[in-house]
């Protein structure tokens, strides 16, 4: 398992590097009579993505998806009381998400 701070950290380095990808995409897109994205096939990325996927056990992809979807970061979770919605705005909220997730499915 890894800590709190330190996946907080992978998260904040994946961001940045995503940041440079899309600036790089950009420039490209200068020189190119197309639309170009850069670093879709990154094997480091896909390796990092493995790793933390069996780390906390993510079934549900709620590492990819907080990443990289541009939605409003809440989870419904089926409770005794009907749908409880969780918000997710911050890399810790998920981290606690996935460890609460670990330790229900032990």
């Amino acid at each position: 398992m890894i800590s709190k701070q330190l996946f907080c950290k992978i998260l904040k380095l994946i961001k940045e590097q995503d940041e440079i990808d899309d600036n790089f995409s950009k420039a490209l897109e200068t020189l190119c009579d197309s639309y170009c994205i850069y670093g879709t096939k990154n094997k480091k990325y896909e390796a990092l993505f493995i790793i933390l996927k069996d780390l906390f056990n993510d079934k549900g992809d709620w590492i990819s998806w907080w990443l990289y979807e541009d939605v409003e970061k809440n989870i419904y979770i089926d409770s005794l009381k009907g749908k409880k919605k969780i918000l997710i705005k911050t890399p810790e909220a998920l981290y606690d998400l996935l460890i609460k997730n670990m330790k229900e499915n032990e």
